[in-house]
């Protein structure tokens, strides 16, 4: 049911990138993926949490959210200015929205 056919076989190649955030504890993962999706806007095809980790190097009450990125579009093949544009836009409206920290 998640198939998203629309976007995979735009036969243009996709650019994975993977970001983690630090992000306290009340904030839950699926309204940062909602964040990133708007903030991807039309070149982002998928958004994916592949790990939550808590521990050393975390501060207490806070946790890391690791997405999994896929910015495609339907158009053309992406520069690496525009995934680094991207990217960048994806970092700026998660860290503006919750105070979150970027991770290595």
């Amino acid at each position: 049911g998640m198939v998203r056919t629309n976007r995979s076989s735009s036969g243009y190649p996709s650019s994975d990138i993977d970001l983690a955030f630090e992000v306290d504890e009340g904030v839950p993962a699926g309204t940062v993926e909602a964040t990133l999706r708007a903030a991807g806007g039309d070149l982002l095809a998928d958004v994916r949490l592949f790990d939550v980790y808590r521990g050393t190097g975390i501060d207490e009450g806070s946790r890391s959210l690791a997405f999994a990125v896929r910015l495609q579009s339907v158009e053309r093949t992406l520069t690496d200015a525009e995934v680094a544009e991207v990217r960048a836009a994806l970092i700026a409206a998660v860290e503006s929205t919750y105070g979150a920290t970027l991770r290595g």
